[in-house]
């Protein structure tokens, strides 16, 4: 396979290898030609398992069976999305579960793996002994996203009067547990360890939240109570835990706010609705970012993009911050890499697409039968087998 680009591209290896909320799908062209707004049709690909649509139910259940045609490459090591993919398993099921039923289903056995149990159940699980249970299995960042398109959240003063009521640790507590070395705060726009994380500005998000300052802060900035919809899923518990502290926090600020659980499916429908809030749209969403290769950087981050209705669901606008991801692509070394990514977090306080909530280790149980699953951001099925 062969690139021709129309420039030098120092980034393409990343772009290409990097798994996760933003993947470097092909497909075919009468679909890539598609709006992205628009949901895929029909489900083309290239692996050992083949999707079912006629059993698929929204929400509830998705179905795939091994597809017989696949041949994986004859030998080499088997890693998260590279290597060798052997299917052991006819049929895979997802299921959509509450948590508690999950957590009986899982012990009984009637589900042989759930992906990511809430922090609260962890330790209950890891006392069965035909479980194992990873407690490190994979990061993600929490955030909270602004509507920059209506009012109040298309004051920038408001935006940033909000910086000051935002607990990180607390929101992480919410959604991890007390115990800290499963989580972080203190997070800007990178992720603990990654290569372009740093701390320049951050100090807005630490220290005590003083909320009757920021209630003065919103007043002078403008906010004279408007009501603010707050979308959050009832249907994926760490979203929810992370919404509920988010949206407590907000009132704290004062702000009128109207939280409106639905199940998630319905919440990713209504983030790309652009209407005004009361006809349908939104002003607040709380939502999780896997710390895969992707989202370490600020091309691969949907979320940072600030260019107006082109931008991902919020649409922000920022020519300062749309320049500085364009001179992040022209970058051939780290060191200036690394420069641009300090200005851009320092870029981000100013104008507050979105605003970070902390970071957190994520666990997964499965039955002990279940043998090589593999470590990564998100489930995979090959390589997999029952004992």
């Amino acid at each position: 396979m062969r690139f021709r680009l129309k420039r030098p591209f120092p980034h393409l290896p990343e772009a290409l290898a990097g798994p996760g909320g933003i993947v470097p799908a092909i497909m075919p062209e009468r679909l890539a030609a598609t709006s992205p707004f628009q949901p895929v049709t029909k489900m083309v690909g290239s692996g050992p398992y083949r999707f079912l649509p006629d059993e698929h139910v929204g929400g509830a259940r998705a179905a795939y069976e091994r597809f017989l045609l696949y041949r994986p490459r004859a030998g080499g090591p088997v890693g998260f999305t590279s290597g060798r993919k052997i299917a052991h398993f006819d049929r895979v099921e997802w299921l959509t579960l509450d948590p508690f039923s999950a957590m009986a289903a899982l012990r009984n056995g009637e589900i042989d793996w759930w992906e990511l149990p809430p922090s609260d159940l962890v330790e209950q699980l890891a006392r069965d002994r035909d479980l194992t249970v990873i407690p490190q299995y994979a990061t993600a960042v929490g955030i909270l996203r602004l509507n920059h398109l209506h009012p109040p959240f298309n004051n920038v003063a408001v935006r940033r009067a909000l910086l000051d009521a935002i607990n990180q640790a607390e929101a992480m507590t919410a959604v991890a547990g007390t115990d800290s070395t499963f989580w972080h705060d203190g997070i800007g726009l990178f992720g603990t360890g990654t290569p372009f994380a740093n701390d320049a500005g951050i100090e807005v998000l630490r220290g005590p939240r003083d909320y009757p300052a920021v209630r003065q802060a919103l007043a002078r900035a403008g906010y004279n109570g408007e009501k603010i919809v707050v979308l959050g899923p009832t249907d994926v518990q760490p979203i929810r835990a992370l919404s509920l502290a988010g949206t407590d926090q907000l009132r704290r600020a004062d702000m009128n706010v109207d939280l409106q659980e639905m199940e998630f499916g319905t919440v990713i429908r209504r983030w790309f609705n652009q209407a005004a809030p009361e006809k349908g749209g939104w002003n607040v969403l709380f939502t999780l970012l896997d710390r895969s290769v992707p989202n370490t950087n600020p091309y691969g981050n949907p979320w940072i993009r600030a260019d107006g209705h082109a931008a991902f669901a919020g649409w922000p606008m920022s020519p300062r911050i749309e320049a500085l991801r364009t001179a992040w692509l022209d970058a051939a070394n780290l060191e200036d890499q690394r420069r641009i990514c300090t200005e851009l977090q320092l870029q981000l306080w100013q104008d507050v697409p979105y605003i970070p909530m902390g970071e957190y280790w994520q666990s997964t149980a499965y039955r002990k039968d279940l043998l090589d699953v593999l470590p990564g951001c998100f489930a995979v099925f090959w390589g997999i087998r029952r004992a």
